[in-house]
């Protein structure tokens, strides 16, 4: 899935972002949009190189609340803030064997495995008790589809109707 492709399924969710705001002043997204140079900064900074499709929707909608998966704002490293990409792989990844780009809320993170300081395209969910990691998607478009733009029990029916 291109970025393209991948803005057509969100589309709904855009638009019923705009409408909360409008009716309720709450946005669905929350857009902390990155600008190339801070990303690049984050990858010298960080020693990794993040991959493309990352970069493209980072630039587009950003980290924040998008739909109902939390992203890691992409920030510069020169000023972090508080559940960033930078702050929290620093904390919690400092070997950079992976980067954890989006939070669960119990300890657990979905991220790129990372190989010879390249990302993978692959987002992997990291247990925080053990340590263990487990495929969930072929790369983040994939990923956001999956588990931004639908909700946990709408997975759930799909899983059991396979």
């Amino acid at each position: 899935m291109d970025l393209t492709e991948f803005d057509a399924l969100a589309e709904p969710l855009l638009r019923e972002s705009a409408e909360s705001v409008a009716r309720w002043g709450f946005a669905l997204i929350e857009g902390r949009t990155s600008t190339p140079e801070e990303i690049a900064r984050a990858e010298d900074r960080m020693g990794v190189t993040f991959p493309d499709k990352y970069k493209a929707f980072m630039t587009r909608h950003g980290g924040g609340q998008f739909g109902f998966v939390e992203l890691l704002p992409l920030v510069d490293p020169d000023r972090p803030g508080e559940n960033d990409v930078w702050t929290e792989n620093n904390t919690w990844f400092p070997d950079r064997d992976f980067v954890a780009v989006a939070e669960v809320g119990t300890g657990d993170y979905w991220g790129f495995p990372v190989a010879d300081g390249r990302c993978r395209e692959q987002i992997w969910f990291h247990f925080h008790d053990g340590y263990e990691r487990e495929l969930v998607a072929a790369d983040f478009l994939e990923f956001i589809a999956e588990y931004a733009l639908k909700s946990p029990s709408d997975r759930a029916l799909e899983r059991r109707s396979q």
